[in-house]
């Protein structure tokens, strides 16, 4: 296993670059769009020949979202604790990772990319693997579903074994945030004058990967969005800006980011969710480490 080094600030830029303009990088292969590579500790694994200290049966995969690195997961003067490690160290059997990719490509392709990797990975760990857990943060949550999906084709093996998938503010039906910016573009873009255009192409100036989170949109072009994985259960926590339930600004803007409803799918149809849990006063970045998200992840997945 190879040790990641690096400043944290150039992988940090690596990130937001690449959830900008990933799509754009990576067609002229600039070193700055990150490679999807599924993390153990401190370094990135071969899937094709993953060594781990004290393998387990059960892998727990954390998918970060838009601009994120895996580093969103650790909890803050807390080094090396994460959901991850928390159940980890309740369990015994569980090797903890995280998924690093750039964010800015559409997300199908990163979906199709992921559960190649996660059948290369599932193929190739040191014990037989009887037990696969995804845990998505944002934009995270949708490349969930859609490597659910494109695994399902394929008959990967990875799929019988997912036993649960948690989304943890992830904009099934679209972030408001992004819908906005689409909206703007679309208008500025149509106004008379030239200046106005120009700033409205300027704000369109956005990755497929954005682009896709306003819709939700986990498939190549138009395709039906497909249920939820069969066989699997499904988990959504929902984060909440102001502290009573009932505050205007909670229907308004959700975490800030994503609106309640959206988070849960409401417009999605045939699901069938095992838990949700909504979390007042805390936002959406910090929904991907909280001691109270961790309490609730231990109860649905230990």
């Amino acid at each position: 296993m190879k040790t990641d080094t690096g400043p944290t600030w150039q992988k940090q830029a690596s990130a937001i670059f690449s959830g900008f303009f990933g799509d754009w990088l990576e067609a002229r292969n600039n070193p700055l769009a990150l490679p999807m590579e599924i993390y153990h500790g401190q370094g990135p694994l071969d899937c094709l020949a993953p060594r781990a200290a004290a393998p387990g049966s059960t892998l727990c995969l954390s998918i970060h979202g838009l601009m994120e690195l895996e580093s969103v997961w650790s909890f803050p003067g807390l080094a090396g604790v994460s959901y991850g490690s928390r159940l980890a160290e309740r369990s015994g059997d569980i090797t903890p990772l995280a998924l690093r990719y750039n964010s800015g490509r559409p997300i199908y392709r990163n979906g199709q990319a992921l559960a190649n990797l996660l059948e290369e990975l599932v193929s190739a760990w040191p014990v037989p693997v009887e037990r696969v857990i995804l845990i998505g943060h944002s934009m995270g949550g949708l490349l969930i579903r859609s490597a659910c999906h494109y695994g399902g084709l394929k008959a990967h093996g990875w799929t019988e074994r997912l036993s649960d998938c948690v989304y943890i503010g992830s904009p099934h039906d679209g972030s408001w945030l992004a819908k906005g910016a689409m909206a703007a573009a679309d208008s500025m873009r149509k106004l008379p004058r030239d200046y106005l255009r120009v700033v409205g192409e300027v704000i369109d100036l956005r990755s497929e990967g954005i682009c896709n989170l306003s819709r939700g949109d986990v498939l190549a072009g138009h395709d039906d969005e497909p249920p939820l994985l069969c066989g699997t259960r499904h988990y959504v926590v929902c984060g909440l800006l102001a502290r009573a339930e009932s505050h205007p600004l909670n229907a308004l803007f959700g975490d800030a980011l994503v609106q309640e409803s959206s988070a849960r799918g409401e417009e999605r149809k045939g699901w069938s969710l095992a838990g949700t849990a909504r979390f007042p006063g805390i936002d959406h970045i910090r929904l991907a480490h909280h001691a109270g998200v961790a309490d609730q992840l231990e109860d649905w997945l230990l």
